[in-house]
């Protein structure tokens, strides 16, 4: 694995699926890193439902794509996943190094409440929106 982009979409829950068995000081993602030191590790495509991926691949060409956040601390690695994030119709946003991914987690869990606990189905995605510009 050595130089090579490791992207995962990895969300360590335990065997209910109720809770994160890693989280704010750590991540599944880091813990990856630490496993395979020498790979270039991101965190993608984790927070949002996989039902959403391929309306959003279809719409690819509207003016405001969905958003999709990743971290990870080698350019060249997030360089490569926000191609990938691109070519499945999100808009790719970096929220800088691996260390967040400890933070996407969490945000991938709210995401699934309003995606398979509401009543308005899995289909559920964001935009952040900067304002005042």
């Amino acid at each position: 694995m050595a130089g090579k982009a490791v992207v995962t979409c990895s969300l360590p829950m335990e065997a209910g699926n109720t809770k994160l068995i890693i989280a704010n000081t750590s991540s599944g993602a880091e813990e990856l890193a630490e496993k395979v030191p020498k790979a270039r590790v991101v965190s993608a495509f984790n927070a949002v439902p996989s039902e959403v991926l391929f309306e959003a691949f279809v719409a690819e060409r509207k003016k405001d794509r969905l958003n999709l956040v990743y971290c990870g601390d080698d350019q060249n690695a997030k360089d490569v996943t926000a191609e990938l994030i691109r070519d499945v119709g999100f808009d790719p946003m970096d929220a800088g190094p691996l260390r967040i991914a400890r933070y996407t987690k969490p945000f991938a869990l709210l995401v699934a409440q309003l995606a398979y606990e509401d009543e308005g189905g899995p289909e559920v995605a964001y935009r952040f929106e900067r304002l005042g510009k």
